[in-house]
């Protein structure tokens, strides 16, 4: 087989049509997985708000709040055993 020899023109080309479908791939990601948390995070969060559209920025918040007050919780039990 011959090596294909790619031209410097064509080359930038392939990149900028690459760079859309990847970043499309990434933002996918991206959304799936905020997708799996508003599926976690929906009953509490309907307890607080019914009414309310979950916003990216919301599910995020609602799970590093989530995060942090299991992190403490963990924590505090650490230090009193008492309370468990």
């Amino acid at each position: 087989m011959t090596p294909t020899i790619i031209s410097k023109e064509q080359l930038p080309l392939n990149n900028k049509l690459r760079k859309p479908r990847v970043e499309k791939m990434h933002r996918d990601h991206i959304n799936s997985s905020i997708e799996q948390l508003k599926c976690l995070l929906a009953p509490e969060f309907l307890k607080q708000q019914p009414d309310s559209k979950l916003e990216k920025a919301d599910i995020l918040e609602m799970t590093l709040n989530f995060l942090l007050f299991t992190c403490c919780q963990s924590r505090l039990l650490q230090m009193c055993p008492k309370m468990r």
